[in-house]
């Protein structure tokens, strides 16, 4: 069996849409030791920083082309799965979408994150439980010329 050129299994994932392509940089390895960390207890990686080493500034070019977000969040996936099981896998993510596995093991996985940083967590007062009488009252929406009460002819 003949070995397919290098820059074929580790080159860049090429994302075609709307008529364009789009390449999704390789991960180096220092960001790939990143995720890998994360993943296993690790230091925390944010999305934004997930999105960032995946996408690159492939995201930011879909954004300004008015690629939808759909599949921006697509390509997001494949180029997980590129780097995490290989090119076939990231084709297969591409036609089909993500697993509904890797779906459910992110939801839990953000719903384990901290939503507010650890600084900000002990400065922050805690918010108030809703039952002073010093709420701001919203005004009320008004009629339109329609009468209020149902009775009224």
């Amino acid at each position: 069996m003949a070995l397919r050129p290098y820059e074929e299994i580790v080159g860049p994932l090429i994302i075609p849409a709307r008529g364009k392509t789009y390449p999704l940089p390789v991960v180096s390895m220092a960001d790939g030791l990143r995720i890998h960390a994360s993943y296993n207890g690790g230091p925390d990686l944010s999305l934004d920083d997930l999105v960032t080493i995946i996408l690159g500034d492939a995201r930011e070019q879909m954004l300004a082309d008015g690629v939808p977000l759909s599949v921006i969040d697509r390509a997001l996936w494949a180029g997980i799965a590129d780097f995490q099981h290989g090119r076939e896998t990231a084709e297969a993510v591409w036609e089909n979408g993500a697993p509904k596995a890797a779906l459910e093991e992110m939801a839990r996985i953000l719903q384990q994150a901290p939503t507010t940083p650890q600084a900000a967590a002990t400065t922050t007062p805690p918010l108030a439980s809703g039952t002073g009488t010093n709420a701001p009252k919203t005004p009320a929406p008004r009629s339109r010329g329609k009468k209020s009460s149902p009775t009224s002819p």
